[in-house]
């Protein structure tokens, strides 16, 4: 069995949430699983007319009628009343659309590389001393630019072929040594590369490597003018021509100081973090009753913001840190008013808190959300006054079979129609019309009402390849059902019983820090 690089593993595991602990856990318990089960999956026997019937469920149409009564159309002449307005406000079962979050403004400062980077002494004695010991960096990698006539040898060449080839390359050389201005001409009319010889040959800049082989070795020897003598590639013969040569040069210490400066107090700053990471760790935790401390202490800037319990859509940074907001909302910074420890909120970056003002969760008074008040009502107002309507076309429709509801559609599952709600179809998908034409109302999402008179069904063709997936998937399922019906079975014999204490230890401690 082929083992994992442990760099690959690493990045799994870091993927999927877990440590090495709880990836052998889930295996671990996958296998227990698996092991009394597995001869009962593999001899589950599912009856040809159950698949049929799944089948037909999961494929088939049917045709309907239907009339959407929406709760947008009633809204506009609803005028709530004081009375109902107090009174939606003081239903318990609104509660949550009215109450505030708890939060927290706090002041944070955070410890990092680039906190530090300020910091760092510079003189230009000292930039120019790590210019030099870095001087590649601030180079541009040499590009030459080459011509080339090439004789093609295939890779499955005859010798006879090859030495024919070598002939014809050598015999142009000698040409081009007599001739070398000649070498543009030359390649138009016998080079066998078909992208450069019209172009005299010419290949533009490259960088050493980016033909490999012997061609490049040839090329980056040369001298500005040369022509190579006969270089042998996978391809065929080449004759090398260089045309031109730019970079290779460092850049002059003036015109890249910014850059070095940059570099250098970022080197610096990471060789600063491990002291100032033990000092900033210790100063907020030993002196706890705020950040001004820690931030004379390491020239650190204070930050401000209001958080709550878990992180902001699109937040980022320190502050979508789950861990720093759960120490922001401990006991120990909101009832203590003490500091949050220096919480790693990023690899090399520590952060501290301090709660300046703590808001409970609250009602909102209705002053507050009047108009979210009356907007809930006029849409619970609007909702019934479409169901009473609704309900009312469906005794209709259901005494009257000549009624004709205004619009048609035929619905399945399989590429369903977009104009219909998806709580019709299903509604339509499980009438019962063995005994003809059914009538019936759904409510729909947005509070609305839809009447319909589901008309008869509308088989659908099946490819080979839909019955052959869709026999998989119910034998599947009845394996499946099987598999967790005997596993309840055993769990029930053997008085199984769920720690649950235990098993929030054992996640905690699977979980990656």
């Amino acid at each position: 069995m082929r083992s994992l690089d442990p760099k690959q593993l690493a990045a799994t595991l870091a993927q999927q949430g877990l440590t090495k602990d709880g990836l052998y856990a889930r295996v671990s318990d996958g296998l227990t699983r698996q092991q009394p089960l597995r001869g009962i999956t593999a001899s589950a026997l599912v009856p040809a007319i159950a698949t049929q019937a799944a089948l037909g469920a999961w494929f088939d149409q049917r045709e309907i009628q239907w009339q959407r009564f929406d709760a947008k159309d009633y809204a506009g002449a609803i005028r709530p009343t004081e009375a109902q307005i107090q009174a939606y406000y003081a239903d318990k079962a609104h509660t949550a659309e009215f109450t505030a979050p708890e939060q927290a403004k706090v002041d944070f400062v955070v410890l990092d590389a680039d906190a530090l980077k300020p910091q760092v002494p510079v003189t230009d004695e000292l930039l120019r001393q790590f210019y030099g010991s870095r001087e590649a960096a601030y180079t541009v990698p040499q590009e030459r630019r080459a011509s080339h006539i090439l004789i093609n040898v295939a890779p499955n060449a005859s010798p006879a072929e090859v030495a024919k080839a070598k002939a014809q390359a050598d015999a142009l050389l000698v040409q081009l040594r007599k001739n070398p201005a000649g070498f543009a001409d030359a390649a138009r009319k016998n080079s066998q590369d078909a992208g450069s010889a019209p172009a005299g040959g010419d290949l533009d800049f490259m960088r050493k490597g980016a033909i490999p082989g012997a061609f490049s070795d040839a090329l980056f020897s040369m001298k500005q003018g040369d022509i190579s003598d006969v270089v042998r590639s996978d391809s065929g013969f080449h004759i090398i021509e260089l045309t031109a040569i730019r970079g290779g040069v460092a850049k002059p210490f003036d015109e890249v100081r910014a850059q070095v400066e940059d570099q250098y107090r970022s080197e610096q700053a990471q060789k600063m973090f491990a002291a100032a990471a033990e000092k900033f760790t210790n100063t907020v935790y030993e002196q706890p009753d705020g950040l001004e401390p820690a931030i004379a202490a390491l020239k650190l800037t204070r930050q401000t913001a209001v958080v709550q319990r878990t992180p902001a859509s699109g937040a980022a940074g320190p502050l979508a840190s789950a861990r720093l907001l759960a120490a922001i909302f401990s006991n120990e910074a909101i009832k203590n008013k003490h500091n949050t420890e220096a919480v790693e909120t990023a690899p090399r970056q520590l952060t501290a808190a301090h709660v300046v003002d703590y808001t409970p969760q609250h009602m909102r008074p209705l002053a507050q959300v009047h108009d979210q008040v009356v907007d809930g009502v006029r849409k619970t107002q609007a909702a019934a006054a479409a169901l009473k309507d609704g309900q009312a076309r469906v005794a209709e429709a259901a005494g009257n079979p000549a009624l004709a509801l205004p619009l048609a559609a035929t619905v399945g599952r399989i590429a369903p129609p977009p104009e219909v709600p998806r709580a019709v179809i299903d509604a339509a998908l499980k009438a019962d019309i063995g005994k003809g034409p059914v009538v019936t109302g759904v409510a729909l999402p947005d509070g609305g009402y839809a009447v319909m008179r589901v008309v008869k069904p509308v088989p659908r063709a099946r490819t080979e390849s839909e019955a052959a997936q869709g026999k998989s998937l119910v034998e599947q399922a009845f394996e499946d059902a099987e598999a967790e019906a005997a596993y309840d079975t055993l769990k029930e014999r053997y008085k199984v019983k769920y720690r649950e204490d235990r098993i929030a230890k054992a996640t905690a401690a699977s979980a990656p820090n």
